[in-house]
């Protein structure tokens, strides 16, 4: 982007997040995360605003999937627990997350 991330603030960009609801049968449970959480001013990018998503071609067999890396963090955390069947995990918000981090229904 042109500038730094924090000079757009004023135009509403950080409003805007992603929704994600996972394909399960036992909840309606879904994440909103800030676009927010994948923004940074880059030093490789002369210190203006990166926003840190790439573009999943539905036709693309490496589109089939979503990664979540580090910067989702800042706004989420996940408890994993194993056990000798398998592991689970369980996503919660930060205490101190991004506005409009969500989880829920």
């Amino acid at each position: 982007m042109a500038n730094s991330c924090s000079h757009y603030n004023k135009y509403g960009l950080w409003d805007y997040d992603f929704k994600i609801q996972f394909n399960t049968t036992g909840d309606t449970n879904y994440i909103r995360v800030p676009l927010s959480t994948f923004a940074a001013d880059y030093e490789l990018n002369n210190g203006l605003c990166a926003v840190f998503v790439e573009y999943l071609d539905s036709s693309d067999a490496d589109s089939k999937q979503i990664i979540l890396g580090g910067m989702f963090y800042q706004s989420f955390y996940a408890r994993y627990t194993l056990s000798k069947f398998g592991a689970s995990i369980q996503l919660y918000v930060n205490k101190n997350a991004l506005p409009g981090a969500y989880l829920g229904n």
